[in-house]
């Protein structure tokens, strides 16, 4: 018998690509943008094209209503597009539950079922995989989600129609603004809301960036690096990993704005240098592991033709 969520179909891993909706912006965006003053993306009826996985998350946490659940989904991405006009919300990459997909996923889930460990998601936008997280069994009282934009979190809220009872801690915070300082103060569990980043300092086990660091040119990238590193509490098990564009051989373009685009040996690379700045080369040599590999993926606009590209998929251990 065929699934009540047919019309969700299912996707291939990692298809979230923020590389792939750079790529459409560049190549037909901007362009047309030159000749008009006008939005040039506009929401049209694409096919919604989730994983398996998704596709069983929010229909648990939502509705079972197949439905009931296309309205809500395609309320929210109306109201996120009127507000953030962008391709990533046009191709509902709201929806998406990339970080379950992550390898090291198990190990920070495992990990976090001894109830001593905080994790952060960086640049959470709605909430997905924070929730996905939750709902896989990490105590929600030490999950933190944060974004620049409170109408993202707020659109989470209504999406899963959780904002009285969501355990989840949001803040509305910007990682550029979290001073970079170090302390070998180990920070406790922090009590009740959380306000701004800063005052997560020394205190996380487990940071999650997706699709965040390619927004940025390369000396921001680093910035950004060493401003994680100033939140993670630097001990055995701590774990910093996420995903991004990436490219064989690193590349610096520019779209709207500059990029830098990372390959795998150029992403360990900054990673070890960050260790090595705060840590030590020792440190950064025997106590981190570094681990990168890039795969080809593939995405699709509602008006364009499947896009080629390539993800990054990175983690970073403190083994000892």
């Amino acid at each position: 018998m065929a699934s009540t969520l047919d019309y969700l179909r299912p996707s291939t891993p990692y298809l979230s690509m923020t590389m792939m909706l750079s790529v459409y912006v560049e190549q037909h965006v901007l362009p047309e943008a030159k000749a008009t003053s006008k939005h040039v993306l506009r929401l049209t009826s694409p096919t919604l094209d989730l994983s398996e996985s998704a596709k069983a998350f929010l229909s648990d946490e939502i509705t079972q209503d197949p439905g009931e659940l296309r309205c809500r989904i395609f309320d929210i991405q109306k109201d996120a597009f009127e507000v953030h006009p962008e391709p990533y919300i046009q191709a509902f990459r709201f929806l998406e539950t990339t970080m379950s997909q992550m390898p090291v996923y198990p190990t920070v889930l495992h990990a976090g079922l001894s109830g001593s460990t905080l994790f952060l998601d960086l640049g959470c936008c709605m909430g997905t995989d924070a929730r996905k997280l939750v709902y896989d069994g990490y105590p929600a009282s030490n999950v933190f989600a944060c974004d620049i934009s409170p109408r993202f979190i707020d659109l989470g809220h209504k999406l899963f129609g959780d904002t009285s009872t969501c355990p989840i801690r949001f803040l509305v915070s910007d990682i550029l603004d979290v001073p970079v300082q170090f302390s070998r103060h180990r920070a406790g569990i922090p009590k009740g809301p959380v306000a701004r980043l800063e005052l997560l300092a020394g205190s996380l086990n487990h940071i999650y960036a997706g699709a965040l660091f390619d927004l940025f040119d390369e000396p921001t990238q680093k910035d950004i690096a060493l401003k994680i590193l100033a939140l993670l509490r630097r001990e055995k098990g701590a774990i910093i990993f996420g995903y991004q564009e990436g490219r064989k051989e690193e590349l610096q373009h520019s779209i709207s704005r500059a990029q830098f685009i990372h390959s795998p040996a150029s992403w360990a690379q900054l990673w070890r240098d960050v260790f090595v700045e705060v840590e030590g080369e020792e440190y950064a040599d025997t106590r981190v592991s570094i681990a990168t590999s890039i795969t080809e993926c593939t995405a699709a606009s509602a008006s364009q033709p499947l896009q080629q590209g390539h993800a990054l998929h990175w983690d970073q251990r403190t083994a000892a």
